[in-house]
């Protein structure tokens, strides 16, 4: 009897598929940031005006490189400068992180599903793109910074 429960414990636990269509519906994005030889960050000065700090992405796909650029600026648009309404930052708890876990997705749906489709497809709704960089958290807090993307493709290819 233990075992039918632990075995209906795995299967009604949350069990859901990332995929471009239910992405792409959604207002905001999560994308989870693990440092290494494929994913480089590039943290600027303090005193440095406008960008901040940049986020790599690399794909190494049939001899040709593909990537997506996340960056860190005062303002993410032209608009929002305008408006004084500066980007993002917060220190979050991993409560946080596991309510909006349907948003996040991480290095493996961009393999899934490709640079361009996952960029210009999953994102072009998308209102607002946080990184979560989890190689800064301190005291149980992980840092969200909102950002701008950039891809290897440029539009209309």
């Amino acid at each position: 009897m233990k075992n039918l429960y632990l075995i209906l414990l795995f299967v009604t636990g949350n069990i859901y598929c990332q995929n471009i269509s239910d992405i792409k519906n959604l207002d905001t994005i999560f994308v989870y940031f693990k440092e290494n030889s494929l994913q480089v960050k590039t943290v600027l000065p303090a005193n440095n005006k406008g960008f901040r700090r940049w986020y790599i992405i690399k794909f190494e796909e049939k001899n040709t490189l593909e990537y997506l650029q996340f960056w860190v600026s005062d303002y993410p648009s032209s608009e929002r400068r305008e408006m004084g309404i500066k980007s993002d930052y917060r220190l979050v708890k991993k409560s946080y992180l596991r309510r909006n876990k349907k948003k996040t997705i991480s290095v493996d749906f961009f393999k899934k599903y490709g640079v361009f489709n996952s960029t210009y497809e999953a994102f072009r709704e998308c209102k607002v793109i946080y990184i979560i960089d989890k190689s800064e958290a301190k005291n149980r807090r992980i840092p969200i910074y909102e950002v701008s993307i950039s891809s290897s493709f440029i539009m209309g290819e």
